[in-house]
């Protein structure tokens, strides 16, 4: 007690520049500019992108191998939010979906979108598992579905029952993100085969990224595409996390 009277004056500055700083912390977060924010994460092993609406809902796409995917939304998102809009799962791939499942544990998730031709395997049946156990709603997408997440548009560019499907292009999620004229086509490990047939449906934007996953070299990246969409930025998973926002103008690299 008598080191509090002592102090006192001292533990009051410390709670006041403490209490300035939680604000200023919380203030930053909740009142942000309005842009789009997209997160492609660099994983040891797998793909996760990370995506923030003007309006501040979240979309995680993909989860990586591992929980180490938790360490990246850490920095991603505040400290005292542990909800997740909408998480996607791009396919049954577990360097793309292994991690959701501690995802899934760790924070309340709104809804997961999946694609209706999906293939098997023992992480997919876990992952499904635990949704099931917290029930978590799941829509099922394929190419020509669309939603809205606030400004946001979410659109999905593959697959369909219509393509003929072999060993090199099993189905997997093809998403278009975009924000007023600004998109970021997220192709993932999708195959030259598939990505032309993705040009055969899509109007590309005028301001485009396009994302693709480490495990493809980047002659698979089918050069058309390179042409017609026209990129202002091309990202894969073997690069440093980068962090891009639009103000559906145009995008700017924050790191």
């Amino acid at each position: 007690m008598d080191f509090f009277k002592k102090n006192w004056k001292l533990i009051f500055v410390a709670l006041i520049l403490g209490s300035l700083g939680l604000g200023s912390y919380v203030w930053k977060w909740e009142f942000r500019r309005p842009l789009l924010e997209v997160h492609f994460f660099s994983l040891n092993r797998g793909r996760a992108i990370f995506v923030r609406t003007p309006e501040n809902k979240t979309v995680l796409i993909g989860g990586g191998q591992n929980s180490e995917v938790i360490r990246e939304l850490t920095t991603a998102m505040p400290f005292y939010s542990r909800k997740i809009d909408y998480v996607i799962i791009p396919s049954a791939v577990p360097a793309q979906i292994g991690g959701l499942i501690e995802v899934v544990d760790r924070y309340e998730v709104g809804e997961i979108i999946a694609p209706k031709l999906i293939a098997t395997s023992t992480i997919l049946a876990q992952l499904l598992k635990e949704i099931r156990k917290k029930k978590i709603h799941i829509e099922e997408v394929e190419r020509g579905d669309e939603a809205r997440v606030g400004e946001m548009k979410l659109k999905i560019l593959f697959p369909y029952e219509g393509f003929k499907y072999n060993k090199s292009s099993l189905p997997e999620l093809g998403v278009e993100v975009s924000y007023r004229e600004a998109s970021a086509y997220l192709i993932g490990n999708l195959s030259k085969a598939v990505q032309k047939d993705i040009l055969k449906s899509t109007m590309p934007n005028k301001k485009n990224i396009i994302e693709f996953f480490n495990s493809m070299a980047d002659g698979r990246v089918l050069d058309e595409l390179l042409e017609v969409v026209d990129p202002e930025f091309v990202f894969s998973t073997k690069e440093k996390t980068a962090h891009l926002v639009s103000d559906g103008l145009f995008w700017e690299r924050i790191k």
